[in-house]
């Protein structure tokens, strides 16, 4: 790495950790506390996590060709997280959790319960964020349920470029269930709830991430996410991927040579993993989203406290690998790191693009926006975000 980009890398974090020492938002202890160790290579103790995924079901209505759950591949059963151990557990972790993602490997407004289940953390002190398909959101339950962050994701401008890889999913429907969020809104300016819509950038649709930017800002959005799109073999690469490179965050040279890997290749470090973790339907532990199929679980957090599990025998035998030989981690294989956690999670005052992108280059916004729309550009590392 280039001596200014270590130099610029350093700054931005004692940027933000000043940042977090100043505003003491809800886990910046911790925060400052596991990153320190991760950037030492230090596999533990750790203080508990300040970030959690929690899975409300694996189960989903789409069929996107290269999500586990979507093309059958999924090597966990299907279920639902119980109500009421989902409760105790949020007694559990609530007062260590500052930010909660209600997802994973389904479609999250499956269960039944999720409304009330998004409200109990909200009621505990945890901000929430969501990422739905959008053909099963209630309007009303999401206004209900207090959520901070709900993130919509679509295939395409029209049924037809969208259903190409959200397979079964209904656009109209889509729109249907987002305008009446939108309006609910509108009419409950008291509401928390920030709206996104993410745009998964592929080979079908990349010529409309325009109109998608006018669109969302046309109807009221709060962010739009242009985002890289992720496939698990050069296969589907060549089936999904761009025309247009600048999407990619995959070498493209390897690529041409038949191997499918990143353009950023971690170096024995992931701070992501000594901020965060996965807990599946069933009370599962995994390390990350990268690990859909529990590959690697590292104990059961709804049959023994999640702090037992966190600072357990294989959770950090799991760390230990990651700083000493990452390049043998499979779950890493494909991936370039999601940074830390983010816990300063205010709402855009205006309507804001955000890129999700290891590319360098701004995104280019169409003139017609104008300069209303502020932009904001994350590159160098590729920020969280789920797009099976």
């Amino acid at each position: 790495m280039p001596a200014t980009n270590t130099v610029s890398k350093f700054g931005s974090y004692v940027d933000r950790a000043w940042g977090l020492v100043k505003h003491r938002p809800k886990g910046w202890k911790a925060l400052l506390y596991n990153t320190a160790m991760a950037k030492a290579r230090i596999a533990g103790p750790l203080m508990m996590p300040v970030h959690l995924t929690i899975e409300p079901t694996n189960a989903c209505n789409a069929r996107c060709p290269v999500c586990e759950t979507g093309n059958g591949t999924m090597a966990r059963r299907r279920g639902l997280i119980d109500f009421d151990v989902y409760k105790e557990f949020i007694d559990d972790v609530a007062p260590t959790t500052a930010v909660l993602m209600y997802y994973f490997m389904g479609e999250p407004f499956l269960h039944r319960r999720s409304y009330d289940m998004v409200r109990y953390a909200r009621d505990k002190g945890i901000y929430v964020e969501t990422c739905t398909n959008g053909d099963f959101v209630d309007a009303e339950g999401i206004v209900y349920s207090d959520v901070n962050e709900i993130n919509f994701q679509i295939g395409g401008m029209r049924q037809e470029t969208h259903g190409i890889y959200r397979v079964r999913s209904n656009l109209d429907k889509i729109h249907l269930n987002l305008h009446a969020l939108l309006d609910l809104r509108r009419r409950h300016p008291e509401s928390n709830v920030q709206v996104n819509v993410g745009f998964i950038v592929m080979k079908h649709n990349e010529h409309e991430v325009p109109e998608f930017l006018r669109w969302a800002k046309e109807i009221g959005i709060d962010r739009a996410n242009v985002i890289d799109p992720c496939v698990r073999s050069v296969a589907e690469g060549e089936e999904l991927l761009p025309k247009d490179r600048s999407y990619w965050f995959y070498d493209e040279q390897a690529f041409a040579r038949g191997v499918l890997k990143p353009k950023v290749v971690p170096d024995n470090e992931c701070t992501w993993i000594w901020n965060s973790t996965v807990v599946n339907w069933d009370g599962s532990v995994v390390p990350c989203c990268r690990d859909p199929n529990g590959k690697h679980v590292f104990g059961n957090a709804f049959e023994h406290s999640l702090r037992e599990v966190w600072n357990g025998p294989a959770t950090r035998a799991f760390r230990e690998k990651i700083a000493s030989a990452q390049g043998d981690v499979d779950i890493c294989k494909l991936c370039s790191g999601y940074g830390v956690p983010k816990l300063d999670n205010a709402p855009p005052l205006q309507f804001e693009i955000k890129r999700l992108s290891l590319d360098t280059n701004v995104l280019d916004i169409p003139a017609d926006l104008g300069g209303d729309a502020a932009a904001e550009q994350s590159s160098g590392s590729r920020e969280r975000a789920t797009v099976n």
